[in-house]
């Protein structure tokens, strides 16, 4: 049976990242994510990744991987300085002017891209959150809920992430998203003692964002975890 990651640990074995056992099914979860991504040629490669919204982490990651033929020269200024143009190159150019490296720099980060999807997706389908009412304001620009669990009253907020990353933004914007995509965090604003936990990575969703904040309570009912 798979677990959350899976399929990204079978996608490093098969680019020779990583040296480990890994279960079938994550092999065959890699083989058709690979096989759907070769058979896409530039235009294909740039439709997949605005769809999914390739990030310029991830695409820096895969030209990292491309320049480094599968070792990557991890400290070297000169090889992230060639990554980092290979990317540039790569997000400012149209497929049909793609060389060879920024055609296989954007398969290779779709390939890693679609991978933690998958193990994203493995891990919402395991996760049992307790759901809760969340109350809509501010237009819908914050979310607000209460849950209590072992004698204390957390306050959970969902609300758009102050200065996201640059890094995290989609190199290529879909037509139908903002030209400025909403990044999201969630935080509680109160529990035992006072204390507050924010999250660490902003959440492209509101809804990613409160399914988030509903298994980390859902833990620390549990007594799983603390603030």
């Amino acid at each position: 049976m798979l677990e959350p990651g899976d399929v990204c640990a079978a996608t490093d074995v098969c680019a020779g990242l990583l040296n480990a056992e890994v279960p079938a099914p994550s092999d065959m979860a890699v083989l058709c994510i690979r096989r759907t991504v070769d058979d896409l040629g530039p235009a294909g490669l740039w439709e997949l990744a605005r769809g999914t919204a390739l990030t310029r982490d991830d695409l820096a990651c895969g030209a990292a991987a491309v320049l480094a033929e599968g070792d990557p020269g991890a400290g070297d200024p000169l090889a992230e300085l060639a990554a980092h143009t290979l990317a540039q190159e790569a997000a400012e150019r149209s497929p049909c002017h793609w060389g060879r490296d920024h055609t296989e720099a954007v398969r290779t980060a779709l390939y890693r891209s679609l991978a933690e999807l998958a193990d994203a997706l493995l891990e919402v389908s395991e996760s049992t959150p307790t759901l809760m009412e969340w109350t809509v304001n501010d237009g819908g620009g914050r979310y607000t809920a209460t849950a209590v669990g072992g004698g204390v009253t957390y306050d959970a907020l969902v609300e758009p992430a102050r200065n996201a990353h640059s890094s995290a933004v989609p190199v290529w914007h879909h037509p139908s998203l903002s030209a400025v995509p909403t990044a999201w965090q969630w935080r509680i604003i109160s529990g035992p003692a006072g204390r507050a936990s924010q999250s660490c990575a902003p959440f492209p969703s509101a809804f990613a964002a409160r399914h988030a904040a509903e298994c980390a309570i859902t833990a620390l009912t549990a007594g799983r975890c603390g603030l």
